[in-house]
């Protein structure tokens, strides 16, 4: 029983740890969705016609449909680690699907920023620069989201343990 506690103890920290992380991603996507969904095509303008093939990416349908189930899904997240809180802080075991949602969300996110986004042609920059700073600019953001995902496993992890000891 004492183990079962400490494994509830742990995944009520890292839930914590997840709650905080996508309640700050929740409030930036909150303030970014009129950005997207009325982009500004002066913006686009100044990088010629790489910039317009962005601005035609950012101003379709999908995107737009994209960030707003992105933002929807981010918010029910929310509410579902903070009930997940509430049960752990009673020491009684919390359901797993938030965090395979999460994970699974967070995979999709990789999948459709890698699929879908235009790469980026400036024509009065060395191509070989250009390529070199989108896929240093894709790896870091590869591994920014993998470590976001890491709260969710751990708190899976503890939520097992706690699950086969009882």
């Amino acid at each position: 029983m004492e183990n079962v506690t400490r494994q509830l103890k742990k995944a009520k920290t890292w839930n914590m740890v997840l709650l905080v992380l996508t309640g700050i991603s929740a409030v930036t996507s909150l303030i970014g969705l009129p950005g997207t969904l009325n982009p500004k095509k002066e913006t686009y303008d100044v990088l010629g016609s790489a910039g317009k093939k962005f601005y035609e990416h950012i101003n379709s349908i999908g995107v737009k449909a994209y960030s707003v189930i992105a933002l929807l899904v981010i918010i029910a997240l929310v509410v579902l680690f903070f009930l997940a809180n509430k049960k752990l802080k009673e020491q009684q075991l919390a359901p797993k699907y938030p965090y395979y949602i999460y994970i699974g969300y967070t995979v999709v996110s990789i999948l459709y920023s890698l699929l879908l986004t235009p790469k980026l042609e400036l024509p009065d920059v060395g191509s070989e620069a250009v390529a070199a700073v989108t896929t240093v600019t894709t790896i870091v953001m590869l591994i920014i989201q993998v470590l976001f995902m890491i709260p969710a496993i751990i708190v899976l992890v503890h939520l097992f343990k706690a699950d086969t000891q009882e």
